[in-house]
């Protein structure tokens, strides 16, 4: 109801201005008219009186009476105005010696057609007026649909005016909104999966926690090897969910854009050192040795700590996915382009599909194993991409191969 009281006193508002526009049109046309007629007035009687003042000196004899006459007199009007249009006078200019009867006819015709050219621009602007304040309701219409997440456009017409400048600027920002809401919906399924993913992840170990602890609470006899066995596994399932929590807190910083990664000159012999050394235990564990090959003096630049751990993940998946008594092949190789560090395991390799998700989050496969939960070397590649490196993954005849390259400055 507001909006349309409104749209009245806008409606209202025009044409009281239209109203003002035509009576001031023809206000003018009068003036301007009547500032005509009188300055023919003054020419024509200054056309009368030199007409009169020589032929009154070429004939003195003549009575001023007889004159006034003659003036009066209308029976020669027809020869005067056949002799003044011989010579021109009439020609053109059929307001010389023009009476009263045809300035109010002059006047009346005047103000009939600024009337009538009123009237029809009035129409016009109507017209036009009408048709303007459809496109709006149009837009209006779209913006409330857009608000309720309806992103159908027509953009079929091409006017050049500012209302099909507005609909195009109105046209981006729904592509734009289009594509937000399509990855806000993206992010929101992705982040459904994800908990659930997390919430699977995170219940397996706990519930083998449970268990275990259940078996020792209940079992006060049990023999000493066992008893040391379940607190081995306990103490490994633990150390499973505190790697996947710091991972998950790791990966949460990086995807909210609060970590500011650190540029400087990292020695890549001092970072395999510190990742093997972490990771020795665990490949002892599984009776893997790691192999270190290739230059010594390689230097990347980045960040130590988050290319550590990025190294770390990648070692430690090699490590999960190699057969016991196998090897795992850490090398580095430097050339003018780039510096590359490779980590090569012999473990039950990856196939070809699995190459084209192994870095999706908690993606899982004949390849990752019964303790691996698909977040490592999704983290892996996400440091390595934000201090603009790259990473891929390579099958062999038996395992797999990934590389990490660096371009240099």
């Amino acid at each position: 109801m507001n909006r349309l009281k409104m749209r009245d006193k806008s409606l209202k508002k025009y044409a009281a201005v239209v109203c003002l526009v035509v009576a001031a049109g023809i206000l003018l046309g009068n003036l301007v008219l009547g500032c005509f007629l009188k300055q023919m007035d003054e020419k024509n009687g200054e056309a009368f009186a030199i007409l009169l003042g020589n032929v009154k000196a070429k004939y003195p004899d003549i009575a001023e009476e007889e004159w006034i006459s003659m003036l009066n007199n209308s029976a020669g009007c027809e020869e005067g105005r056949a002799l003044l249009e011989r010579y021109g006078i009439f020609e053109g200019d059929a307001v010389l010696l023009a009476g009263e009867d045809v300035k109010v006819k002059l006047f009346f015709s005047l103000n009939v057609l600024l009337l009538f050219t009123c009237i029809c621009v009035t129409i016009l602007f109507a017209f036009y007026f009408g048709k303007h304040r459809a496109r709006i309701r149009q837009m209006e219409e779209y913006v409330r649909k857009l608000g309720q997440g309806k992103y159908a456009l027509d953009i079929t017409e091409n006017e050049e005016d500012a209302l099909s400048d507005l609909k195009n600027e109105l046209y981006k920002i729904t592509v734009m909104l289009k594509e937000n809401a399509d990855v806000q919906r993206r992010q929101k399924s992705a982040l459904a999966d994800s908990l659930a993913d997390i919430s699977h992840q995170l219940k397996t170990p706990l519930t083998s926690v449970m268990v275990l602890l259940d078996n020792l609470s209940e079992s006060s006899r049990m023999e000493e090897q066992t008893r040391k066995r379940f607190l081995a596994e306990i103490t490994r399932q633990l150390e499973n969910i505190n790697w996947l929590v710091a991972a998950l807190l790791k990966l949460s910083r990086l995807d909210a854009g609060v970590v500011e990664f650190e540029r400087q000159q990292v020695d890549v012999d001092v970072l395999l050192f510190s990742v093997t050394e972490k990771l020795k235990p665990s490949a002892e564990r599984r009776g893997v040795r790691i192999k270190r090959e290739g230059e010594k003096k390689a230097v990347v630049s980045g960040d130590f700590g988050w290319l550590a751990e990025a190294v770390t993940n990648i070692v430690k998946n090699a490590i999960e996915h190699s057969y016991r008594d196998s090897e795992i092949v850490i090398s580095v190789k430097t050339n003018a382009v780039y510096t590359a560090i490779s980590v090569r395991d012999f473990g039950k390799g990856i196939g070809e599909e699995e190459q084209k998700h192994i870095f999706e989050r908690f993606y899982h496969s004949g390849y990752t194993n019964e303790e691996g939960v698909g977040i490592g070397l999704s983290l892996a590649k996400e440091i390595i991409e934000r201090q603009q490196g790259y990473l891929t993954v390579e099958a062999k005849e038996q395992g797999a191969l990934f590389q990490i390259k660096f371009l240099k400055d």
